[in-house]
Order: C-alpha cells, then sequence, then structure tokens
C-alpha cells in the first residue's frame, strides 16, 4: 500500500525498512516482503522510480539517457522471476558509422581488407574469449596484446566505452569490458514504453507483497542501539523503528545517514573511497523526421561519444516523430563547462543529422548524469567496490545497488544485490 507521510504510520515497528525507490529499492522490498516480513520503502521523491523514471514531453517518451537491456541478463531474469519483465522491441541491426575528427564515416570502409578481416575475426571470436583470467588486467594492456591494427583498436576501444560507460581503458578491468561486451553480443533490447513500466509493474508487485510504500519520505539519519540499527530519523522529525535497513543508495549517500548518529563503518569508508562515479551528459531530441533515418547507431572513435536512434526499434512518440539519444562519457570527472558539451553534442549531431534543429519537436539536455556509483578497475579485478550486502560492523544494515557485488553493470548489479539484500535482510540464505 501507499502511505501519504503526512497521515500517522500505520505500524509504530517495520522488520524491514528500505531506503530509495528505484529498480534496486523496489526489488529489495519485493523479495523481502515476499519472505514474510513487514517491510515499509521510503522514498524522498513524491514518484517513484529515480533514474529510471521516464517523462513524457511534448508527446514523446524520454527515458534518462539511452537505456537498454541485455538478453540474458540478471535485470531480466529477476524481472521474470518476479513477473515484472517489460514488453520489449528489438535492437536495431543497421550499420555502424562513426565519428572521427569530427565528421560522420561509415566505419568499416576506413579499414583496409586486411584491417576488415581482423575486425571481423574479433568480434566473431568475442564469445569465446574467458574473461575470467584477464578481469585484473586493463583493457588497453589486453587490447595492446591481442590487437594488432592501431585503427581496429581505435574501433574495439569505441564498442568498450559503450559496454562499460567509461572511457579509461588503461584502469578498466579486461575480464569485466570483455563479459558486457559477450551479454551485448547476445542481443540489446528496449523497454516499450520507456523504462517507467518496469518501475510501474514493480511497485504493482511491491503493493501486491504487502509492502508499505511511503512516497515523500527523506532519510535524515539511522539510528542505533550499540551497534545495532534499531530505526530511522526522518527529515521532519519522524522516527521509525525497524529491525533491519536496507540502504538502496550510493555510499556517499549511506555514509551521510550513519553520520551523527555514533555509527562507523571502516568497511563502508573504503568501498566509498574506491567507488569513483561514473558521468555522462545526455542530448535527447525527438525529430519530426530524421535526414538520414539509416543512420542509427554512431560512436565516436577518437572520442568519448554515443548516438542511437531508439526509435529505428520501438515506437516512442504519438505522431511518429523519432527520439533519438546523443551522449558524452566524462569518466570519474563531472564536466565543469556543460554549455560548452552542449555546443559539442548539437555539433555532433548535425554531423550525422544536418538540419536537425529544423525538425526537432523536442529538445532536452541532461548534464553531467550519474550513470554509475563505481567504475570497475583492474585494480579491483572489476569487481564492485562492495562484495555483498552486508555492512560487517553494524548488525541489520545491507546495501544494494549497482556498487554492491560482482555481476554485470548498472541495473544487472543493482538488481542482483538488491535480491541477495533483500533475502539476506529477511534472514534467507
Amino acid at each position: 500500500m501507499k502511505l501519504n507521510m503526512n497521515m500517522s504510520m500505520e505500524h509504530p515497528f517495520y522488520d524491514i525498512a528500505v531506503i530509495g525507490g528505484g529498480l534496486t529499492g523496489l526489488t529489495a522490498a519485493i523479495y523481502a516482503a515476499g519472505a514474510g516480513r513487514s517491510v515499509i520503502l521510503l522514498e524522498k521523491d513524491s514518484r517513484l522510480g529515480g533514474l529510471a523514471q521516464t517523462a513524457r514531453i511534448g508527446g514523446a517518451l524520454f527515458n534518462y539517457g539511452p537505456r537498454a537491456m541485455y538478453e540474458g541478463s540478471a535485470a531480466l531474469r529477476i524481472l521474470d522471476e518476479l513477473g515484472c519483465k517489460p514488453s520489449l522491441g528489438s535492437g536495431t541491426k543497421n550499420a555502424m558509422y562513426g565519428i572521427l575528427d569530427g565528421k560522420l564515416i561509415h566505419a568499416t570502409e576506413e579499414l583496409n581488407p586486411e584491417e576488415q578481416t581482423e575486425w571481423s575475426t574479433l568480434m566473431g571470436s568475442l564469445n569465446r574469449i574467458d574473461p575470467e583470467p584477464v578481469r585484473s588486467i586493463s583493457m588497453k594492456e589486453w587490447a595492446l596484446g591481442h590487437v594488432r591494427s592501431d585503427r581496429v583498436r581505435q574501433f574495439f576501444y569505441a564498442m568498450c566505452r559503450q559496454w562499460a560507460y567509461d572511457d579509461d581503458m588503461k584502469r578498466l578491468s579486461a575480464g569485466y569490458v570483455l563479459e558486457q561486451g559477450q551479454l551485448a553480443s547476445q542481443g540489446v533490447r528496449y523497454v516499450l514504453g520507456g523504462w517507467q513500466t518496469v518501475i510501474d509493474s514493480l511497485q504493482r508487485e511491491a503493493v501486491r507483497a504487502g509492502v508499505v510504500i511511503a512516497a515523500g519520505a527523506e532519510a535524515a539519519q539511522i539510528v542505533h542501539e550499540q551497534g545495532t540499527v534499531t530505526g530511522i530519523l526522518l527529515s521532519e522529525g519522524t522516527l521509525l523503528r525497524t529491525g533491519s535497513i536496507i540502504a538502496a543508495a550510493g555510499p556517499h549517500a549511506v555514509s551521510k545517514w550513519l553520520k551523527g548518529s555514533g555509527l562507523h563503518s571502516h568497511s563502508l569508508d573504503a568501498w566509498r573511497e574506491h567507488a569513483h562515479p561514473l558521468y555522462v551528459s545526455c542530448l535527447d531530441v525527438a525529430l519530426k523526421q530524421v535526414p538520414h533515418p539509416d543512420r542509427a547507431f554512431v560512436l565516436g572513435l577518437d572520442e568519448p561519444f554515443y548516438y542511437s536512434n531508439h526509435s529505428a526499434a520501438i515506437p516512442l512518440t504519438e505522431d511518429g516523430s523519432q527520439v533519438i539519444h546523443v551522449m558524452t562519457y566524462h569518466g570519474s570527472s563531472p564536466s565543469r563547462d556543460p554549455e560548452l558539451v552542449l555546443g559539442r553534442l548539437k555539433e555532433r549531431l548535425e554531423a550525422i543529422q544536418p538540419g536537425w534543429e529544423r525538425e526537432a519537436a523536442v529538445v532536452r539536455f541532461s548534464p553531467n548524469l550519474l550513470a554509475a556509483h563505481a567504475s570497475r578497475p583492474a585494480l579491483r579485478s572489476g569487481d564492485a567496490p562492495a562484495p555483498g550486502p552486508a555492512v560487517p560492523e553494524i548488525r541489520g544494515l545491507y546495501v544494494a545497488g549497482d556498487w554492491v557485488g560482482r555481476e554485470g553493470r548498472l541495473a544487472d548489479t543493482a538488481m542482483t544485490s538488491a535480491k541477495l539484500a533483500g533475502l539476506t535482510a529477511a534472514g534467507i540464505d
């Protein structure tokens, strides 16, 4: 059920309180409630979903930047298990274009016959590579040892960037990136109706499972007695009593909730220090007509750039307009000049779709979006900073998100850790 925070709490005590109402928090809450525990989910905003929300603007559906699911991914397996698997469109099969020196090129035409053979062999053998032995070496080290041609290596790095949402080939775990490439090769699927349909489905399942959803409830502090969590102090002063807490948020937010409570976790300090969040900036547009509809997928070959026309795979507007996502990767350092970034993205879009501004029905720029709470460096063998949900020094405190656990990236890691957190907090091994 949904709870209005202006009303009295329905129960004075909940077995488990989940902080965060996005994919992670909803998943954790459903599994915990399914194990027979009383569960309340706290979300500071009035609407659930976080970065998985979908906005309808001028008749067009916009996710927060380009979002897709891999066929065979952990996220799809969990959604299917919960009865919440969304309707999916297909990925695009169009030829790959590239941006090189600011100009659009047909990617494979830039390769000579020998390079084309190496490129085809590399991509064709991707699924036969065992990623485990190379998780502790960098993507650059692996590529230098396995790709002879500088131009083919440049093309391969472009693919690696979009698999990992990261541009730092010197730090990225080769095994982690190759594993994501193998998943991508199984099929990239787009969500019909936008990712909000996934959130709405999870919310309905949470309510059905008995989860109390408190929208507009902001956590301010984790309360404890002798190192065991006993409750959450909300920003408006309400004290919510609970036996366990699942924090479905980033490591900095969890540290903030602990601050002032007398609680301290050396583990959490270390996880936060090694998180290195990843940022992107996105230009999302709806074009009444696309000047060159064959140009559905473009990667930057000498810069961290991504372009995709998701409407080539699924309908995202009411009038047949095309929704296009243009993105650049910032790594762990947000851009200090969003206007400069916007100008560059517009220039690249003009190179791909000349005259696009005359066709623009909706334009939205989102600078410095948090793409992930943690990078996946070779120094950690491609693992997320936190090995699992339990915070060792604090009884009853669990964490979940894309920075917890080993499996996959983004939604895959978030939902896998959320399932484990929900079951562990409920006492299910």
